[in-house]
Parts: structure tokens; C-alpha cells; sequence
């Protein structure tokens, strides 16, 4: 799943993520939007995502979303939805699963013997390499690439991720540049970085 790859890009070996909670939120809510939309489940309509297909999956925190995306009373924009995604417990779950995979650990420590912080070392490296190795190609080898491999850069991008993903294959900057003018239409990206604007214009200077 695009949001399980992402996570795994997010978090180090150490288990510390890269970037900040709001942009990993938005970045997860963009990813699982972003499958449905590939798998035939979802459209931009005009400017609202609509459900084309209410078949279920086969995966229960995506069908969840088919339904709760379907059962909404009002239309939403891709940006509305990331906005809302923000507010379930939908990465948790995704964070639980990868654990029981044994494609993340779960380290809880207390933090000047006060503070519980929570965080997931990467133990899967293929899936991780791979991951990365996939965005990487598709902005550097000139090769066709996938729908799913663009989506997935798309988010890198669009959630702040581009540093870590990009930084030991090139001026990083240069090739997230890439990366967006390559997924230029991709209104799930597109949506992720809008959330993300206006939560950093409601954070207080």
C-alpha cells in the first residue's frame, strides 16, 4: 500500500521520522486517497472526489474509507479530505500492522524521565530500498514509470519527504523540483500540499 511505503520512507533506522507530524498526517491521508483513486475506487469530479466504484478492495482500513467517502453527506475536495484524514487513527493502525509485519519495531522510551515518545525503526531495508529506489528512478533514469511509483513521488514531494529521499542520489531540491513537474496534475498531491499550507498559516508567528 502507497501509505504503508511512505511510512516506511518516513521513519529512519532509528525509528526518529523525518519530518514533522502534520506533514506525515497529511502525507498518510494523501497516500490512502491516492490508492483508492488508483484502484478504480475514486475520481476528482469537477473539484469533489467521488466514488466510482463501491467495491471493496480487500483491504479494511482502505474499504473503511470507501465507505465513509461514499457515505459522506456533502461533496469534499481532495483537500478537504486530507484535512479530515488528519483527525482518524488511521496511521496508528497502518504503524500496528507494519509492526506485526515486522517491517517496523516499536521502541517507547521516556524522554528526561517524564515523557513517553513512541518511535518505529525500520526493519524492512528491501522494502524501504526499494521504495526509494523506484522514486529515485523515475526522476533520474529518463525510464517510463508507473502510475504507482508517480503517485508515490508525488507525496514524497508534496509532504516534505524529497530531502530525505532524494539527498544521497543528487542535489535533492533539484530532483523534488522534478519530481513535481513530472506529477504536475496530481490532484491528491496537489491537495496534500494545500493542507499543509494552511495548517502552517494558522500556526502562530
Amino acid at each position: 500500500m502507497l501509505a504503508e511505503e511512505l511510512l516506511l520512507l518516513a521513519y529512519d533506522l532509528r525509528g526518529k521520522c523525518r519530518i514533522g507530524p502534520v506533514e506525515l498526517d497529511c502525507g498518510v491521508g494523501g497516500a490512502m486517497l491516492s490508492e483508492l483513486t488508483l484502484a478504480g475506487r475514486l475520481r476528482l469530479d469537477d473539484t469533489a472526489l467521488a466514488v466510482t466504484d463501491t467495491e471493496p478492495v480487500g483491504d479494511p482500513i482502505l474499504d473503511a474509507l470507501l465507505a465513509d467517502v461514499a457515505g459522506s453527506p456533502r461533496s469534499r475536495t481532495p483537500q478537504e479530505w486530507v484535512t479530515r484524514l488528519r483527525a482518524t487513527d488511521h496511521q496508528q493502525r497502518l504503524l500496528a500492522r507494519l509492526a506485526d509485519r515486522g517491517q517496523v519495531a516499536v521502541d517507547r522510551h521516556r524522554t528526561l524521565g517524564v515523557f513517553v515518545e513512541t518511535r518505529y525503526p525500520v526493519r524492512d531495508i528491501v522494502g524501504l530500498w526499494e521504495a526509494q529506489q523506484r522514486v529515485v528512478a523515475a526522476v533520474t533514469t529518463g525510464a517510463p514509470a508507473d502510475a504507482r511509483t508517480l503517485a508515490l513521488g508525488a507525496l514524497v514531494a508534496a509532504s516534505g519527504l524529497g530531502k530525505a529521499v532524494f539527498s544521497t542520489s543528487g542535489n535533492w531540491r533539484t530532483l523534488r523540483d522534478r519530481m513535481r513537474e513530472m506529477t504536475a496534475g496530481d490532484p491528491i498531491a496537489d491537495a496534500v500540499r494545500r493542507a499543509l499550507a494552511v495548517e502552517q498559516r494558522s500556526v502562530p508567528a
